[in-house]
C-alpha cells in the first residue's frame, strides 16, 4: 500500500485519523489519500522502485543482459582476458 507523509497543513484529524505530527507516515490506499492530498495535507512518499516503474524504466536486474549458452558474449562474460585475445588479433 502507498505511504502518505503528513504536512504542516493538516488539522486535527487527517483521512479519519488523528494527526500524531508533521511527518508521520501513514499507509493507506490511492483511493483513501486522494482528497487529503489534493488538499496538500498529506504528501506521498515515493519509493525508487515505484518511481522507476512509473517512469517506464526496468530495474538493473530486468536490463541485465543474459548470454546465450555458447555464443561468444557469453565467452566473454565468463573470461575477462578474451578481450584481450580479441584486441590482438584485429590489431
Amino acid at each position: 500500500m502507498p505511504r502518505y507523509a503528513i504536512t504542516e497543513r493538516a488539522g486535527r484529524f487527517v483521512a479519519g485519523q488523528t494527526n500524531t505530527g508533521v511527518g508521520t507516515v501513514l499507509t493507506m490506499t490511492e483511493k483513501q489519500a486522494e482528497h487529503e492530498v489534493r488538499l496538500g495535507t498529506l504528501r506521498a512518499l515515493v519509493s525508487v522502485a515505484r518511481v522507476a516503474k512509473a517512469a517506464g524504466q526496468a530495474t538493473d536486474a530486468e536490463t541485465a543482459p543474459v548470454p546465450r549458452k555458447g555464443s561468444r558474449r557469453a565467452s566473454r562474460i565468463s573470461d575477462p582476458a578474451a578481450d584481450d585475445v580479441d584486441r590482438a588479433a584485429s590489431a
